[in-house]
C-alpha cells in the first residue's frame, strides 16, 4: 500500500467566522445577557423538531442533572449504559439517583431493551438511553417499555443532534431529551446545550431551577473560542500534515503521555462530590445566536457524513475480526463518526500511524468497571469489550473522499498482513 504523505485530522471543529465574531461581540462592548436570542433558539428548535418545549442549559450534563432532579426521587435507580462519559454517572449521583448499569449490544453500543426492562422495579426512577456515535438506541421501543412500566424515559442525544427515528427527531421521543452544543459537536457554541420535552410543565420546572444562575463569563467564552482557534490552526490540513501529525505520530509510537493524555477528553475525569460552579452558568445570547446560524447546515452536513459512512461500510463490513454498525439508511444514524471495533485495536492503530493515517480510539470507559463507582459495579462484558476495542473513523463534512479511501486501504492491508 502506498503511503499517504498528507493525512487529514481525525477531528475537525464545526466552526465558521461567526464562531469567533459572536463571542467578541459579547465582550466588546459587553452587553447585558439578552433573553431574546435564547428564546429564539428555543422556539426554533421546538418548530424544527416538532416538540412542545425547550430550554437552553449550561451544558448537556448540567441539563441532565436538572432534569433528573425533577423526574426522580432521591434514592431511586437510574438504568443507564456504562459506556458513557464519567460525568453522566456523576450527574445521576449528584441528582440523588443510584446508577444501575445494564450491558450494551455490541454492534450499536446501546443498551439492550430486554436487559433494561428486566431491571425495572419499584425503585426505578428513570431509564436513560444514549444515542451513541449518532445512532438511534431504539427510542420508540424504550418509550413503549417505559410507558407500560410507568417510568420516565430520558434520551441522551448529545451525539445525535438532528437524527431521526420513524420521522421523529431523537431527543423528542421520550419524556426528556438532551442535546449538546459542545466543542466537537455538529452545532458548536463552545459549550452549552438544550433540553426538550413534550411536557411544557417539566421544562417550566427546570427553568425555575435555573433562575438566578449567573451568565457564563465573557472572558471564559473568549478563552474557549481562542482554544478553538488554536485547534482550527493545528488541524488546518497543510499545517496538520507537515507539523501537527508528525508530533502526534511520534508521541503515539513513543508513548509520550504528555501529548497523548491531552487527546483524551476523559483523562483526569473522576467522581464528583458536588456540582462544579462553572457548570452552573447560563448560556449567553451570543452562544444562542451562534447556534441559530448553524441550524440550517445540520441536515446538509448529515447527508455528507452518511455518504462518507456508506463508503466505509461497503468496504469494511465484511472484514472478519471487525465489528461495524448496522446499515440502517435514512437518518436513523447520522454517523458523527464511523465506529469500528477491533480486538487488536492497539496493533491496528499502530499500523495506521505507521501508514500516516489519523484516527483514534474511542475515549469512553466502561464506567461499571471504574473504581470511582465500585459500589455500583455490575458485570457488563459487552461494554467492557467495546470500551477496549472501539475506534472512530472520521466522517466530518470536510473530510476528503481520498482520505476515506486511504483509511479503508490501511485497515484492509492490516487484516491482510495478519
Amino acid at each position: 500500500m502506498a503511503l499517504s504523505w498528507s493525512p487529514h485530522p481525525r477531528y475537525l471543529l464545526y466552526t465558521s467566522k461567526a464562531s469567533y465574531g459572536l463571542p467578541l461581540q459579547h465582550v466588546f462592548p459587553r452587553p447585558r445577557n439578552s433573553t431574546d436570542a435564547l428564546a429564539r433558539l428555543e422556539t426554533e428548535i421546538c418548530q424544527r423538531f416538532e416538540v412542545s418545549a425547550a430550554i437552553c442549559v449550561p451544558m448537556a450534563r448540567t441539563g441532565l442533572y436538572f432534569g433528573l432532579q425533577e423526574l426522580i426521587r432521591p434514592g431511586q435507580t437510574v438504568i443507564l449504559s456504562p459506556l458513557t462519559i464519567i460525568d453522566v454517572v456523576n450527574m445521576v449521583i449528584l441528582a440523588g439517583g443510584i446508577p444501575l448499569f445494564t450491558d450494551i449490544r455490541r454492534q450499536s453500543c446501546t443498551i439492550d431493551p430486554e436487559q433494561a426492562e428486566s431491571l425495572i422495579d419499584s425503585r426505578t426512577g428513570a431509564v436513560l438511553i444514549t444515542h451513541l456515535h449518532g445512532e438511534s438506541a431504539g427510542a420508540h421501543v424504550f418509550r413503549d417499555i417505559c410507558r407500560r412500566r410507568a417510568v420516565p424515559l430520558i434520551e441522551d442525544a448529545a451525539q445525535a443532534f438532528g437524527a431521526l427515528e420513524s420521522d421523529r427527531r431523537l431527543g423528542t421521543i421520550g419524556n426528556l431529551g438532551i442535546y449538546s452544543f459542545g466543542f466537537y459537536k455538529n452545532v458548536n457554541t463552545w459549550r452549552g446545550g438544550m433540553l426538550v420535552s413534550p411536557d411544557p410543565d417539566l421544562i417550566a420546572r427546570i427553568r425555575r431551577r435555573m433562575e438566578g444562575l449567573p451568565v457564563f463569563p465573557g472572558w471564559r467564552l473568549l478563552a474557549l473560542s481562542l482554544h478553538g482557534l488554536i485547534t482550527d490552526a493545528a488541524t488546518w490540513p497543510p499545517l496538520f500534515a507537515t507539523f501537527t501529525h508528525p508530533i502526534l505520530r511520534y508521541s503515539y509510537v513513543r508513548g509520550c503521555q504528555v501529548v497523548n493524555q491531552r487527546l483524551d477528553p476523559e483523562y483526569g475525569a473522576t467522581r464528583l462530590t458536588e456540582i462544579p460552579p462553572d457548570y452552573l452558568c447560563q448560556m449567553t445570547a451570543s452562544q444562542a445566536a451562534l447556534a441559530l446560524c448553524q441550524l440550517g447546515r445540520v441536515d446538509v452536513d448529515t447527508t455528507v457524513r452518511i455518504d462518507h459512512a456508506a463508503r466505509y461500510h461497503q468496504a469494511l463490513a465484511s472484514l472478519d475480526g471487525l465489528i461495524t454498525p448496522r446499515w440502517q439508511g435514512g437518518r436513523t444514524n447520522i454517523y458523527t463518526h464511523y465506529p469500528i471495533q477491533c480486538r487488536e485495536r492497539e496493533a491496528l492503530l499502530q499500523f495506521a500511524m505507521y501508514h500516516k493515517r489519523d484516527f483514534a480510539a474511542q475515549h469512553l470507559r466502561n464506567c461499571a468497571d471504574l473504581p470511582e463507582f465500585k459500589e455500583f459495579y455490575r458485570h457488563c462484558p459487552n461494554s467492557r469489550a467495546s470500551a477496549r476495542e472501539l475506534i472512530l473513523l472520521p466522517t466530518y463534512p470536510r473530510y476528503p473522499s481520498a482520505e476515506i479511501q486511504r483509511n479503508i486501504e490501511a485497515i484492509q492491508e492490516f487484516f491482510r498482513s495478519k
